[in-house]
């Protein structure tokens, strides 16, 4: 039997004030307002719960890297990185790209998801809503793009009862249930370690003895090489680690059959700070041969690693016995086990990913990732788990048909149209089956205006996603999955001081 487990969350954070001006008042308050509620929450290790029998495992299960534009796309981040030009994105699974920003950068998505779960013998399905990221973007050089949030890391719920028939006792009901999760507050940075180049070499005087000789074409290689070197990106996100998971076992004994009831819990608390890295290069063609593109073609790539760390956490465990009364209470008879704020490790593993695009323009955009993590060395307490190494392929694509549109009727011309899929080998194994999982998405970005004069822009990202993991052979369970999110971009020029004739 599968039972139901509903839960819903919020998220917020805390920002300084800046004095802004009239056109802005709007925009910074609703950021102050949300960054207010964020903080708060904070302090009291809010905890994000989802509605899958296999989140028993390990941290529960994993949340995605990325907000909602790559989440239409696959899930596809590593080599995704802005143009030079509005509207900007955060893309917090690599921040490497963090560096290609150019004006303040807010985002905000919730997600709503609809899990259908199936077994041999029972069906029942889940809805969940909760508020799925934020994060602020903000340019302190031109070479160097700084970046808060507060996003997801993994999360627990489950309520799964099986039943077994155990010799000279009867059935017995044992009841796995589980919530919380852990999430992170990051601060990353971006930087262009090769910002300047083609500038100092225009200034050198082997630029100026080329000139002289009318060596164009070797000055124009020269130059394109090392503006090319310029895009090199590198980033580090920071993040503080929080929140906890709890876990219970009841094995429920038949009435009368002269044994107690038995629950065992278990609290895992998690507070420590973790590091993941990344790196970014782009290459632009203008011309193959001779011949001048029409459109611009840009080969992005990107890669992301996080070492193995080991994580600070408490546990407290109890297991006692209890026997229901004639009227349904639970009536607690002896304790067990009772083990308060046991301090160790647990052993995140290593991962690496790698990452490709392929941009056509400002119209075309393809990207593919593939990337690792090596959970057959995670453990608590140095007690391995029995997971295995888990990966993940995910493709996606962008089209929009004109993002410089202007004009009634146009409006559909600047929407950003998305589509992609992806697929993983799970870190779970169970009856000699490793559970793996695919899904595919669409969906679209809705530019909401245009100030050019005072360079605000903002988006409206929807995506939905289908897909499936696990299977009822072996006697286990199959999840069918409808997930859907919801993101707004905002982009606005901050720190500007006002001029006046």
């Amino acid at each position: 039997m599968i039972s139901k487990h509903n839960s819903s969350d919020t998220a917020s954070f805390v920002f300084s004030n800046h004095p802004v001006s009239r056109y802005k008042l709007l925009f910074y308050l609703s950021v102050q307002f949300i960054l207010a509620c964020v903080f708060s929450i904070t302090a009291s290790a809010q905890t994000i719960t989802n509605s899958s029998p296999y989140s028993r495992y390990g941290i529960g299960d994993l949340s995605g890297k990325g907000f909602s534009q790559g989440f239409a796309m696959g899930g596809t981040n590593i080599a995704m990185q802005n143009d030079t030009t509005a509207m900007f994105f955060i893309n917090s699974g690599n921040p490497a790209s963090y560096s290609n920003i150019r004006l303040t950068t807010a985002e905000i998505g919730a997600n709503f998801n609809r899990v259908n779960l199936e077994s041999s013998d029972a069906k029942q399905a889940v809805n969940n809503a909760s508020l799925a990221y934020f994060a602020l973007a903000f340019p302190f050089k031109k070479w160097w793009v700084g970046s808060i949030g507060l996003v997801p890391y993994s999360s627990v719920g489950f309520k799964v009862t099986d039943h077994q028939d155990i010799e000279n006792i009867g059935g017995v009901d044992f009841l796995y249930q589980g919530s919380g999760g852990i999430n992170q507050v990051y601060f990353g940075n971006g930087i262009k370690p090769l910002y300047g180049l083609a500038r100092r070499f225009m200034k050198s005087s082997r630029y100026e003895k080329l000139k002289e000789e009318k060596n164009y074409a070797k000055a124009n290689r020269i130059l394109k090489r090392k503006k090319s070197l310029e895009s090199l990106s590198l980033g580090v996100n920071t993040s503080y680690m929080f929140g906890s998971f709890n876990n219970s076992r009841r094995a429920i004994f038949p009435y009368g059959s002269n044994y107690f009831n038995l629950n065992s819990i278990t609290s895992t608390r998690v507070s420590d700070v973790y590091f993941d890295y990344g790196a970014q290069f782009s290459h632009t063609f203008d011309s193959v041969g001779h011949r001048e593109l029409r459109d611009k073609v840009t080969l992005l790539l990107g890669a992301t690693f996080s070492a193995q760390s080991n994580i600070s956490a408490k546990i407290d465990s109890t297991s006692y016995t209890y026997f229901n009364n004639s009227l349904g209470y639970e009536i607690p008879k002896d304790t067990i086990q009772n083990l308060e704020t046991a301090k160790g490790k647990i052993r995140f593993p290593m991962s690496f990913g790698f990452g490709l695009g392929i941009k056509k323009g400002d119209r075309w955009l393809v990207s593919a990732d593939f990337a690792v993590q090596n959970w057959s060395n995670y453990a608590v307490f140095d007690q391995t788990q029995g997971l295995k190494n888990s990966m993940r392929v995910s493709l996606g694509g962008q089209y929009v048909p004109n993002s410089k549109a202007n004009g009634k009727g146009t409006y559909y011309k600047r929407i950003h149209y998305r589509i992609g899929g992806r697929y993983a080998e799970t870190m779970i194994e169970l009856q000699n089956t490793q559970l793996t999982e695919y899904a595919f998405s669409v969906g679209a970005g809705f530019p909401l205006g245009r100030n050019f004069l005072m360079q605000n822009f903002s988006m409206v990202n929807i995506g939905f996603e289908a897909g499936q993991r696990g299977t009822i052979t072996n006697g286990l369970i199959k999840e069918q999955f409808f997930k859907a999110t919801l993101g707004f971009t905002i982009n606005d020029r901050w720190f500007v001081k006002p001029k006046f004739d």
